[in-house]
């Protein structure tokens, strides 16, 4: 019993060693921001642009150019897994056609039986799982897995929590009663610029809740511009996908983003702004400079006339 309880004592020992504190991160986090604003003798306005930018550079850029690179592999390869559903369909619906005229002749074939029952809605549901399994085979060849486009989100939305904590503590912002609020640093109360000289409270103009929602909407039509284009077939009007409920839900949390910064702290708005409007401009270089199929042609016109049948296949 005694070497038992040592053993659970040990294993309790190094899950409190392997542990995460996240407290410990923010105040980390905290102190770097504060050390960084005495060491560059930055105001609070310029500071956090330029760190939001350059945290998202090192971070996140990197990763989104490589799902880049991998939406246009597998954008490559969709033309060949969309041209297998109707040959496994057709090969399937011959296979059936001939177990039926082999079952009029041997009706004792149990197995001839089973495949000859085989419906059309069947062959449809049949000829797609075949032709799902085989696309991720493919990807898989190829190194370009659909779970790998989790990969960025994983990265970039720890990043966005943890800056926006930061921000919050740094701002003092622990009610909603902005006179009981005290900032970590005292500077941030006539480190603002033009109207919002206090970066401890909320605009009182309400600008920033406007140019967040703006610039989140415009990052959200200009994606999901940018996957309709890319797609191989027409989407069907009345028939919503997943994507098309995810971006529905981006939408929503717009809303839900501008009501909350009608209270938070200035400091805090301005992070989410300067995080959305490199998300927009890094969608909008991607597009130009590596674009999934047709487009950027479609949407800037930059191949009209050398390559005028890409741009009939988008329309």
């Amino acid at each position: 019993m005694i070497i038992k309880r040592s053993i659970i004592n040990n294993k309790r020992l190094l899950i409190r060693q392997f542990s995460l504190d996240h407290n410990a991160l923010i105040n980390s986090m905290t102190t770097s921001f504060q050390n960084l604003h005495e060491v560059s003798g930055l105001p609070w306005w310029a500071l956090i642009p330029i760190t939001t930018f350059t945290l998202r550079s090192i971070w996140t850029l990197p990763l989104a150019i490589l799902q880049r690179k991998r939406l246009q592999k597998q954008s490559e390869l969709r033309p060949i897994v969309t041209a297998m559903h109707p040959i496994l369909k057709l090969n399937l619906a011959k296979r059936v056609q001939k177990a039926k005229v082999e079952v009029a002749k041997n009706p004792e074939n149990l197995n001839l039986q089973q495949l000859s029952n085989i419906t059309y809605e069947q062959i449809l549901l049949l000829a797609t799982k075949e032709q799902r399994k085989r696309q991720k085979e493919l990807f898989r060849k190829n190194h370009v897995q659909i779970w790998k486009n989790f990969i960025l989100p994983v990265f970039q939305i720890p990043l966005w929590i943890i800056m926006s904590i930061t921000m919050r503590d740094l701002s003092g912002w622990s009610t909603w009663d902005n006179i009981k609020n005290k900032p970590l640093d005292p500077s941030l109360y006539n480190e603002g610029i033009l109207w919002f000289q206090d970066l401890t409270i909320p605009d009182s103009m309400h600008v920033f809740p406007v140019i967040l929602g703006v610039i989140s909407l415009c990052n959200i039509e200009w994606t999901a511009k940018t996957l309709q284009l890319s797609r191989l077939t027409r989407k069907l009007k009345y028939r919503p996908t997943i994507i098309d409920s995810v971006f529905n839900f981006s939408r929503l949390s717009i809303v839900f983003m501008m009501a909350i910064s009608l209270y938070a702290p200035a400091s805090l708005t301005v992070y989410w702004i300067c995080s959305q409007f490199y998300s927009l401009i890094q969608n909008i270089v991607m597009d130009l400079v590596m674009p999934i199929n047709y487009a950027p042609k479609s949407r800037f016109n930059l191949a009209k006339n050398k390559n005028p049948e890409a741009i009939d296949i988008c329309k």
